[in-house]
């Protein structure tokens, strides 16, 4: 279906589709419950479209961000932009704020209208396929410079070509790990698990009834059990982590699934349900645990091992200090990588002339470059996505160390395949009808058998 998809099509899909990755106090990118706040940075010079790249002459870059209405740090964005424009007094920089939740929209419904789409638009690696699918993205090898290029951390380039085609330009990368009470660990003489089993065995130990009333107030697992982007996203993680592709292509070309009732998928999906069902070791109303509350939990002490991005660091540090030094965090246990790298950054629009191409360029070499205290990506938790960045010392402790050890053993490839929303939302309805007793683990495998082999059919 390569760009042959139905406007109709491209708009349902991008209507489902929220990320992982960008939020912090509130969410983890996937679940940004931001309003569409419109805030503009802009210099004193009034903008106008040029048409070649000449110094002195005015051009306007739009940037549809998520970042913006962030906090704590959406702020850096306007800062960066306005320091940018005092640099470069001929470039105008509009900050458009938007949700991650809506961007997407959005940006399809433009696309299909031939309507104008900003100059650039924050993205997350697991859109990638689709935006890249519909046409909008511009081939960055032909825009960048080689020094911005090669200023990224290792297979961070790799992981954003697509076709041969450099996509977008991450700013953060954001792999999955686990992350853990330290002092809790060591209270109960545990070691980190390296196979689900020993997470099992560990949370068990973990969940714990500390006032005495005979119902367990503490759990050992603060899992993301609601039925949206979140929740599909950490569940296709600890299947991958398992060694399941969920889909991929075959030598002929065509896409298949190894989701079976069959074969061993039947209990790596149970062994995740029933740590709902069966072990206890999650918190009560699991459907009802998106990633705010799960974050929360996990701050306030409720819970002690968050499967999350780093960005959740973020959020556990600002709502209680105290945490501080009893963190740390350990890669996906499994017998595979349960993590893409997960960039997460800006679409340059293949629409834009070749001034405001030039002019975004120039400002994403800025974006990642002019702070050297690297306030954005502190503030927020995320890992910068350049060799300089990753070398922080904010990212030295054990709070960052399954981070940086997922990122050097090797995360999975970027996902190519277009209909990833389709294929998230029938493994969120899966596990759903699980967690609320609506299915059995067998019905559950055997109708998402089905949904996906159906899904499988539009893209063959």
């Amino acid at each position: 279906m390569k760009k042959k998809l139905l406007a109709s099509l491209l708009i349902v899909i991008m209507s489902v589709f929220t990320l992982a990755g960008c939020g912090n106090k509130s969410d983890d990118s996937n679940d940004s419950s931001a309003n569409n706040n419109s805030k503009t940075s802009t210099n004193n010079n009034n903008g106008e479209t040029s048409t070649n790249n000449d110094e002195n002459e005015k051009v306007t870059i739009t940037i549809m961000d998520a970042y913006a209405p962030e906090d704590p740090h959406g702020q850096y964005v306007y800062e960066y932009a306005e320091a940018f424009m005092k640099e470069n007094p001929n470039i105008t920089v509009e900050i458009q704020a938007i949700s991650s939740n809506d961007i997407y929209t959005k940006v399809a419904a433009m696309a299909s209208s031939k309507g104008e789409l900003p100059t650039m638009f924050w993205t997350s690696a697991d859109q990638i396929p689709t935006l890249f699918d519909l046409g909008v993205t511009a081939d960055l090898n032909e825009i960048l410079d080689e020094e911005t290029l090669n200023g990224l951390a290792n297979g961070v380039q790799e992981s954003c070509i697509l076709d041969g085609e450099m996509t977008y330009y991450p700013v953060a990368v954001a792999p999955v790990a686990v992350i853990y009470r330290k002092d809790r660990f060591e209270e109960e003489g545990l070691e980190v698990p390296t196979t689900w089993e020993e997470f099992i065995d560990s949370a068990k130990k973990l969940t714990k009834d500390t006032d005495g009333d005979g119902v367990a107030d503490q759990w050992g697992f603060s899992m993301v059990g609601s039925n949206n982007s979140s929740g599909q996203s950490r569940f296709m993680a600890y299947l991958w982590s398992n060694g399941f592709d969920l889909v991929k292509k075959d030598d002929n070309g065509k896409w298949v699934t190894d989701i079976s009732l069959e074969s061993d998928f039947a209990k790596a999906f149970s062994t995740w349900t029933d740590m709902n069902n069966v072990h206890n070791i999650v918190p009560t109303g699991i459907t009802e645990v998106d990633y705010s509350v799960a974050s929360t939990y996990f701050a306030m002490g409720y819970t002690s091992m968050f499967l999350s991005g780093s960005n959740a660091l973020g959020v556990a540090y600002s709502n209680n200090p105290e945490l501080e030094g009893k963190l740390g965090s350990f890669k996906l246990p499994g017998i595979a990588p349960g993590s893409m790298l997960s960039g997460e950054g800006y679409v340059i629009s293949d629409s834009a002339t070749d001034a405001q191409k030039e002019a975004a360029a120039k400002y994403l070499k800025f974006f990642v470059s002019n702070d050297k205290d690297l306030k954005f990506w502190q503030s927020s938790g995320k890992i910068p996505a350049t060799t300089k960045g990753q070398e922080a010392e904010y990212i030295s402790g054990d709070d960052y160390a399954g981070y940086l050890q997922q990122i050097a053993d090797g995360c999975r490839s970027t996902s190519i395949f277009p209909g990833i929303s389709g294929l998230k939302s029938a493994l969120g309805d899966a596990y759903s009808a699980v967690f609320s007793n609506e299915k059995t683990n067998e019905e559950a495998i055997e109708s998402l058998q089905k949904e996906v082999n159906n899904l499988l059919e539009d893209y063959n």
